[in-house]
């Protein structure tokens, strides 16, 4: 059994196909297939179910997924250990980041990251704001950067970078646009384009009026971040969210409303264990953190 074995069967697993794994890892299919025939022959059992759609674990594959993760995890740390004595930084990092205010995003500190570190490969996986937690948990990535989830704790950690409060988003020319320390009263009988359940700004939503005991009809969901900011521009309603994640150059239409006792939304990076980070992910942190140092997420306006 062979390192890269265990790296492409993870590839496959993680892209839900050979075609996609193979693409992801500059091969061609049949060599990826060939190698991961050859991990089942040794292994005397089928890892995976293949069909039109993709390729699903069997039951064999889902009891060798934790123990293959954590043969390469340990791999990467002993090569970590070699690189640290002779003074480099090689590996990778897999992070995963939401839709993140232009001057705090991480694609600056990729661009510096590689220049100076051109032995790392750094891999951005973008996703919803209800899906980071599940990709750290599962170790599919070393961190995110993304709102406080529900779900920290036990094997979560969520560290704050910045911070900002929710504020009511309205179009330009809306008779609330503009206004400071609006009661959240004068709200509720609005048109209000709601994220789904499970999105911190949604939460933070949600346990503000009933704090206040006031209820409203959830008439129209949005699951993406632009696609509510671009709803609220075309003047479908009103909808609330980060001030610091809208972009006034691509949404100049939208215009902001501050209200009384808005709860804090925040962002920060999401982990499973500082230990579960390799020397180059704990590196680009530390870059990163050195980038948006001094920064808030209100003051990046």
């Amino acid at each position: 059994m062979e390192l890269r074995q265990l790296e492409y069967f993870l590839a496959v697993v993680e892209e839900g196909s050979f075609t996609r794994a193979a693409a992801r890892l500059y091969m061609v299919q049949s060599s990826l297939s060939a190698s991961l025939l050859g991990l089942e022959r040794e292994l005397g059992t089928d890892l995976f179910v293949r069909g039109r759609r993709g390729a699903d674990l069997t039951d064999a594959g889902r009891a060798f997924l934790g123990p293959a993760r954590a043969t390469l995890e340990e791999a990467d740390r002993a090569r970590d250990a070699v690189a640290g004595v002779k003074g480099l930084l090689r590996g990778s990092v897999r992070i995963a980041t939401v839709a993140l205010p232009r001057s705090i995003d991480v694609e600056e500190t990729i661009r510096r990251f590689r220049d100076a570190h051109p032995g790392v490969d750094v891999h951005l996986v973008p996703e919803g704001a209800t899906g980071v937690a599940a990709l750290v948990a599962e170790g599919q990535v070393d961190f995110a950067i993304a709102p406080r989830t529900q779900r920290t704790g036990g094997t979560l950690r969520f560290e704050p970078l910045f911070s900002t409060p929710l504020a009511l988003i309205c179009p330009t020319g809306h008779r609330l646009a503009g206004l400071h320390d609006l009661d959240p009263s004068e709200v509720v009988d609005e048109p209000i384009i709601d994220l789904p359940r499970g999105w911190c700004a949604r939460d933070l939503f949600d346990q503000m009026l009933d704090e206040r005991g006031l209820h409203r009809r959830v008439r129209l969901e949005v699951s993406e971040w632009l696609g509510v900011l671009t709803m609220v521009q075309r003047g479908m309603g009103i909808s609330y969210g980060p001030v610091a994640s809208i972009d006034h150059d691509i949404f100049r239409g939208v215009a902001v409303a501050t209200l009384t006792g808005a709860p804090l939304w925040e962002l920060g990076v999401l982990s499973r264990d500082e230990a579960l980070r390799g020397a180059a992910g704990r590196a680009f942190l530390a870059d990163y953190r050195q980038r948006c140092g001094g920064r808030t997420a209100a003051g990046a306006l």
